[in-house]
């Protein structure tokens, strides 16, 4: 799921990024857009290379990712906040990205857990 998000993204802001004449709130969302694409694609290699063994370890990578996850957001509403355009656009980048995250790792950590609901 993670390498179909990651297609979809870089596909998106390069074609973006190439149209002539961006504004600077779009400028800022596609470069920030892309650079979260290489973060997300570095956590789908490392899984991919380096799988965590235990389903419990998998669980607590998870439930502290889902944590970073909510500071993404915080910042990115922090940043929506700001006036500059540019930075702007960074903000609402990371609100897409950030809450694509929480949800994907909630959503895995919800799946993954134990049947007598732990």
């Amino acid at each position: 799921m993670l390498l179909i998000w990651i297609t979809i993204w870089v596909a998106a802001a390069g074609v973006a990024l190439l149209r002539p004449g961006m504004g600077e709130l779009a400028r800022g969302f596609w470069a920030m857009t892309l650079f979260w694409v290489a973060i997300d694609a570095g956590i789908a290699a490392w899984s991919l290379f380096s799988p965590i063994e235990g389903l419990e370890a998998f669980r607590r990578i998870l439930l502290v990712n889902s944590g970073l996850d909510v500071v993404y957001l915080i910042v990115g509403v922090v940043l929506l906040l700001r006036t500059a355009p540019l930075v702007r656009g960074f903000g609402i980048a990371i609100l897409m990205q950030g809450g694509f995250l929480l949800v994907f790792d909630l959503a895995w950590w919800l799946a993954t857990g134990s049947p007598n609901g732990g």
